[in-house]
């Protein structure tokens, strides 16, 4: 006779203890994972990241305007109701409602989930400027493919009336898939007409 080590139980005790063996395998790598997860959120904190508590990532934002440009440019979060692609000028003595201003115009963000934010210029002379803006530029360039953008690059060519403002809802996010973070993202501002 041939003797085996288990060979005293039937071959479903075998099969029993082979799956004993597996769940407990699996219960040890479940433990694993939830000790390592507990850790993570122990030194991340509630917002699962270090650097910026919400949030995946971080979109910067540069507004490049020629010398003596004669508005200030400022970045705040958008109010509830503000609709992507929303743009309104205001005379003088009239503001636009704005949410939070983002004065290191800097935007945390979840990866796959943009967010609105509302640009303003606020122009300081006595006269209506007229500007466009050319295309976004990431900063590094291979975040394009992730960078999420609904902004001002539209060919269009803005007003701000004399002493008043001009506000728009842009709308910025980064793609999960091959995300960069921080993803820095240029907008050159041009007064005058578009060229032809």
């Amino acid at each position: 006779m041939n003797h085996h080590p288990i060979s005293n139980s039937s071959p479903r005790a075998a099969t029993g203890v082979a799956v004993s063996r597996a769940c407990s395998a699996r219960a040890v790598v479940l433990a694993t994972f939830a000790i390592g997860l507990a850790l993570l959120l122990a030194a991340c904190g509630p917002g699962g990241s270090p650097d910026a508590p919400g949030s995946d990532g971080e979109l910067r934002f540069q507004w490049v305007a020629p010398d003596g440009f004669p508005a200030t440019v400022s970045l705040h979060r958008a109010l509830d109701g503000q609709r992507t692609g929303e743009t309104h000028a205001y005379p003088s003595g009239e503001a636009p409602l704005l949410g939070e201003a983002l004065a290191d115009r800097v935007l945390r963000v979840r990866l796959d989930e943009p967010q609105r934010v509302v640009l303003r210029l606020n122009n300081q002379r006595g006269e209506p400027l007229r500007f466009w803006v050319a295309p976004h530029l990431p900063r590094p360039h291979s975040g394009d493919t992730a960078l999420m953008a609904q902004c001002l690059c539209t060919g269009e060519v803005y007003e701000v009336p004399a002493g008043g403002s001009w506000a728009r809802v842009l709308e910025f996010g980064i793609r999960r898939r091959g995300a960069v973070t921080p993803l820095g993202v240029t907008h050159v501002i041009v007064l005058g007409e578009l060229p032809q």
